[in-house]
């Protein structure tokens, strides 16, 4: 697996908030089992899917899409955040163990840690997708 279930758990949680799933050739997409955890996939063209859990290649049916969250990279979270009117002002390591995250968003500043730089990332834009639904 590329990512870990944190990242998996925060980036569903997104989806619900408003993020809309993405499936273009490249991009990573993962499917969540509510007894068995997450099935992580790589977009192919085709459109296919390559389960980089298992191996194998399937066709990607677009019901099966509904399915499916994105997990969108670190330049791409800092362009989704950019998209909201969000700007990132902080990514700052902290004591060598932790990422410090910032961001600026109507006026606020949202702030977020975490052992990885992507998975803060994500926890602040999660931050900001709350608070653009509820405004």
């Amino acid at each position: 697996m590329w990512f870990t279930r944190e990242q998996f758990e925060i980036c569903n949680e997104i989806k619900r908030w408003g993020l809309q799933p993405r499936c273009e050739t490249g991009d990573v997409v993962v499917r969540g089992f509510a007894d068995l955890g997450y099935e992580e996939f790589q977009v192919l063209p085709g459109p296919k899917l390559l389960s980089l859990t298992a191996g194998t290649t399937s066709a990607l049916p677009a019901e099966y899409a509904l399915h499916l969250f994105w997990i969108p990279s670190v330049d791409e979270s800092i362009a989704l955040m950019e998209q909201l009117g969000a700007a990132c002002i902080t990514c700052e390591r902290k004591d060598g163990r932790e990422w410090l995250v910032q961001a600026q968003y109507n006026g606020e500043i949202e702030t977020q840690r975490a052992r990885m730089l992507h998975e803060a990332l994500l926890k602040v834009l999660l931050s900001i997708y709350k608070r653009r639904y509820n405004e």
